[in-house]
């Protein structure tokens, strides 16, 4: 292998399957597992730029391409002290995020997906070189993870209309291929001419409501679907679960709500309804899919509920001027 740059302290070597740590001087060089995901939308972009960022802030990667879930979280399991780094999407990190439950210690995210919005919720830059500097500063951030039915996911649990919209997306690979997050408006307009109202109950802590709906989500981080937003006021390390529910509504009125969904500002319109809990039970009539960080896994019922500090990530700090979780 060609010798790398040198740099005053220590020099990293990257090998593709083969690890490699080296002590010049009194620095060391910490081992990384990069965790590549070859159906992330974006995978095909050059790596070795990022790579090259995280060898100048100290790392020494090996780069994994699991060909399996299970096989993805034993790497991350087995990962002994190596910096873990996921180079995927939202769907790669929700695989991963029974792994990472136990790993107690941060991980990195390059963010390499179609929508990213675990990435977006953290503030981590899409361009894979910027979010391997975040990873090279080391700063981290302390997040929530919520649980369906048990099983860790970081932004959005959801049903309905949405459940519908990931079953368009999903059915249109080559579209999704060629036009990534902007396929995700075209793939939301053929599920709502298919879609229709559905009878639910919910146990919001304790409470129990009954309502007609089109949608009902209930997040752990801020951003889903490519750049929606649950809830204006929400954050993915305030210990809160927030669940809305869209009541049903003809096509003009969903188009006036599109900013609304966008932005999070739900609590301002008629059609939805908006709570903040720690505990959620859903049951619908019939079993309905649930799409979870934009997979469809698993049907209803379904009890969602909080783990608040539950993982460490590589991320920006929030903000001074972000909100600290408001809102009834």
């Amino acid at each position: 292998m060609a010798a790398r740059r040198r740099r005053p302290l220590h020099r990293a070597e990257i090998a593709l399957g083969e690890s490699h740590l080296q002590e010049i001087g009194q620095v060391a060089v910490r081992p990384a597992l990069l965790l590549t995901n070859k159906n992330s939308g974006g995978a095909a972009r050059d790596l070795a730029p990022a790579i090259g960022r995280l060898e100048q802030g100290g790392l020494s990667v090996r780069v994994e391409s699991p060909g399996s879930v299970e096989v993805l979280r034993r790497l991350i399991r087995d990962s002994e002290e190596a910096v873990v780094i996921l180079g995927g999407g939202d769907g790669t990190a929700s695989a991963a995020a029974p792994a990472l439950r136990t790993l107690q210690r941060p991980f990195g995210l390059l963010p390499l997906g179609t929508a990213n919005d675990l990435a977006r919720t953290l503030d981590i830059p899409f361009d894979p070189v910027d979010a391997a500097d975040v990873i090279a500063r080391g700063e981290t951030r302390r997040i929530d993870l919520g649980l369906i039915n048990g099983a860790p996911f970081f932004n959005v649990a959801s049903l309905g209309l949405s459940a519908e919209v990931v079953r368009e997306h999903e059915g249109e690979c080559e579209r999704k291929r060629l036009l990534g997050v902007l396929s995700y408006p075209l793939s939301a307009w053929a599920a709502f001419r298919r879609h229709r109202p559905f009878r639910a109950e919910m146990v919001i802590d304790g409470e129990l409501l009954r309502c007609s709906c089109m949608q009902i989500a209930v997040g752990n981080g801020r951003h889903y679907g490519g750049g929606m937003t649950v809830d204006e006021a929400a954050e993915i390390d305030d210990g809160w679960l927030r669940v809305y529910y869209l009541r049903p509504a003809g096509l003009l009125s969903m188009l006036w709500m599109l900013p609304a969904l966008r932005f999070g500002w739900l609590r301002r319109t008629p059609e939805a309804e908006v709570r903040r809990a720690r505990r959620v039970e859903i049951r619908t009539r019939r079993p309905l899919p649930v799409d979870v960080d934009g997979e469809l896994n698993g049907n209803t019922p379904v009890v969602v509920e909080i783990e608040p500090a539950a993982v460490v990530v590589f991320a920006p700090p929030r903000r001074p001027q972000e909100r600290q979780g408001g809102g009834p």
